[in-house]
């Protein structure tokens, strides 16, 4: 835009000029007063305010392609007072349209053409029309137009009368009061800022509105795309799984379809292309749900691409079983070569022999036996690929040492038991010890890295049940000399028993504390012998029977102190007095005995004296007989209890107590 401002500074020599400048000293510069007028400051707020007043009576509505250049107000000017800027405002009428249409002719301009052209002010040649259109405000023209408009500035012949140029200056007086102030008020500063703004926002939301109404419509069509088509719950025409044809099946049909057709599969085993084997009708379950499911629903666009290209729907899964079946079990123990596999070494790991005193390292052994468990997993492989022909090769089926002698943890584990499975615990009682072994002391005890010890009740309870026989003497087979002559006798109740919890309890502190030790064994029953002996826990205290010979001897310190002829239990209805070496289970004064008879008929019998050592059956008086001995009890014996006469019972219970050995031979 061509200001007053730049005119001035093309002027050589020429300063700044202030507000306070004399207008005649702009002319003496060869700038034109009608230039000076239109760009003065009260000017432009002339027509900023018309221009206001336009924009609020929605004037400016239509002009939708309006310049948007403003004017600078220059600095050269003064502010006027606001009267005089309401009374410069212009007022275009149709005379003066008409008066300004009429001198469109040719006219010559108050300076010369190069004192216009020195001050380089905007020259436009511009047909009639086109400046009658400009007074008319009509702002149909392009920004180029309305910008020639401005300067107003008309190129014309020097020849022309003086009347003529007085015509031509009131035309051109008239212009910026009509023309140029109706074009300017179209550019005023603001308000064509303002108009294009609201346009601008205009377009920016249709395009906005378009870009959503796009988007909303492809993500429609996107989602009911995926939901009709892409994301069917069931097999495309046409798709197959491992070529099973799997067309209009949902993902659960679909895999029971697939388990059913591999299921009637014969795998071949070969070995140096011969038969050696088959397996058929598998029986497995096989881990496919997922697979299958990928299969159905794929992503998105490999979904699209074989929704428009059948020739994708061919899939291809692995068959893997979940665990082998009862059916290939016992079809794979029934293959020949694993049947009657032959093999002359058995493979070992490498180990460390607690056994020995330096605990060395034994080294591993590789052997030719069959590994079962890798043979099955190959055929299972096999399967899961669809491999049906499996060739069998013995040795690439051997079994292999996982531990090997040069193995750091093994060296290790040497270190550790030198260390801790060197102690020497000892357990002793009833005539017996016991040393544990380094390989049950490891079973027993951990050590952690900082020495502290764990002990393990669970595999010490285990050990003491495994050595309790060696400190039991019930039960166990005795051979013994007694007033009734040398017998060989076992059974019974009698003896040391081993009491499994408390010595579990008493081991485990022992191991705990990480020394050598030797310990006396806890028992919760012991003989009446000497505790130190297996073969004399009976010692000089007892009662023995003698079955063969219907007598009864009582021994104390050695001496028989009661000898007695008996009716023991009745052979012949099988109610014979059991045989072994029990103890005495207490005693009772009177008592009375209840029981039933082989005939099923119920008994009570009032005794005196009652002296029980097994079950039922005990020393008893029995003042119903009048003989004892013999062989009476072969056909007239008691239910099981020992019968004795009434006096020989009597001291026979003054003698006796809980406890004591009972011992009944043949």
């Amino acid at each position: 835009m061509v200001t007053l401002r730049k005119v001035l500074k093309k002027k050589k020599g020429v300063k700044y000029l202030g507000k306070h400048d004399a207008p005649n000293r702009l002319k003496k510069l060869g700038i034109k007063k009608r230039y000076i007028d239109k760009h003065s400051k009260a000017s432009v707020l002339e027509k900023n305010a018309a221009a206001s007043d336009a924009l609020k009576k929605g004037e400016e509505e239509s002009r939708t392609d309006a310049d948007t250049r403003t004017l600078p107000v220059s600095d050269l000017t003064v502010e006027e007072p606001a009267a005089v800027t309401a009374a410069a405002k212009p007022v275009a009428t149709e005379e003066h349209a008409e008066e300004t249409s009429a001198a469109a002719k040719p006219v010559a301009t108050e300076e010369p053409a190069e004192e216009t052209s020195a001050a380089e002010t905007a020259v436009t040649e511009e047909p009639a029309e086109e400046t009658s259109a400009a007074e008319a405000a009509v702002t149909k023209e392009p920004a180029e137009e309305t910008s020639a408009a401005e300067a107003a500035v008309t190129e014309e012949p020097a020849e022309e009368p003086a009347a003529t140029e007085q015509a031509a200056e009131e035309t051109v007086a008239a212009e910026p009061a009509t023309t140029e102030q109706a074009a300017e008020v179209s550019h005023a500063p603001g308000t064509a800022g303002l108009r294009s703004g609201r346009v601008q926002k205009r377009r920016t939301g249709r395009i906005l509105l378009i870009l959503v109404i796009i988007l909303a419509v492809l993500g429609v069509g996107g989602f009911a795309l995926n939901r009709v088509v892409l994301n069917a719950d069931t097999f495309q025409s046409g798709s197959s799984i491992n070529g099973i044809n799997v067309s209009g099946l949902t993902q659960a049909k679909a895999v029971e379809k697939l388990t059913d057709e591999w299921n009637k599969k014969t795998l071949t085993i070969t070995e140096k292309d011969s038969k050696i084997g088959t397996i058929r009708n598998f029986d497995l379950e096989y881990n496919i749900d997922q697979q299958v499911k990928e299969c159905l629903h794929p992503s998105f666009f490999r979904k699209l691409l074989r929704t428009v290209r059948p020739s994708k729907r061919s899939y291809s899964i692995a068959m893997t079983a979940k665990e082998s079946s009862k059916s290939f079990n016992r079809q794979f123990r029934r293959l020949s070569f694993v049947k009657n596999n032959k093999y002359t070494t058995k493979t070992r790991n490498a180990y460390v022999d607690l056994n020995s005193s330096d605990f060395k390292i034994i080294k591993e052994v590789y052997g030719d036996n069959l590994d079962k468990s890798k043979l099955k997993k190959a055929l299972l492989s096999a399967i899961a690929r669809n491999k049906m022909k499996f060739s069998y090769t013995a040795a690439d089926y051997y079994e292999k040492p996982t531990v090997l002698s040069d193995s750091e943890t093994l060296k290790e584990r040497q270190a550790y038991a030198e260390k801790y499975l060197t102690k020497k615990i000892t357990v002793t009682g009833a005539g017996k010890k016991y040393t544990i072994k380094p390989a049950q002391l490891d079973k027993m005890i951990s050590v952690s890295k900082s020495g502290e010890i764990t002990v393990d009740e669970k595999a010490v309870k285990t050990f003491v049940k495994s050595i309790a026989d060696r400190f039991t003497t019930v039960g166990m087979t005795r051979h013994l000399k007694l007033k009734g002559g040398k017998v060989t006798i076992s059974g019974g109740n009698y003896g040391n028993t081993l009491n499994i919890t408390k010595e579990t309890t008493r081991l485990s502190r022992v191991l705990a504390e990480g020394k050598d030790a030797t310990t006396e064994a806890v028992f919760s029953m012991t003989g009446y012998g000497s505790s130190t002996s297996v073969t004399d826990d009976i010692g000089d205290f007892y009662v023995e029977v003698s079955i063969s010979k219907q007598h009864v001897w009582c021994v104390k310190d050695g001496k028989t102190v009661v000898s007695a002829d008996v009716v023991t239990g009745n052979v012949k209805e099988r109610n014979g007095t059991p045989e072994g070496v029990f103890s005495l289970m207490y005693k009772q004064s009177p008592s009375t005995l209840e029981g039933r008879n082989n005939d099923g008929s119920s008994y009570k019998t009032p005794v005196k004296y009652w002296m029980p050592f097994y079950a039922g059956c005990g020393f008893h008086d029995a003042k119903w007989r009048d003989s004892f001995g013999g062989s009476i009890y072969l056909r007239n014996g008691s239910h099981g209890c020992v019968n004795m006469p009434p006096a020989k019972a009597a001291k026979l219970y003054s003698y006796v107590e809980a406890g004591m050995p009972v011992i009944v031979h043949p």
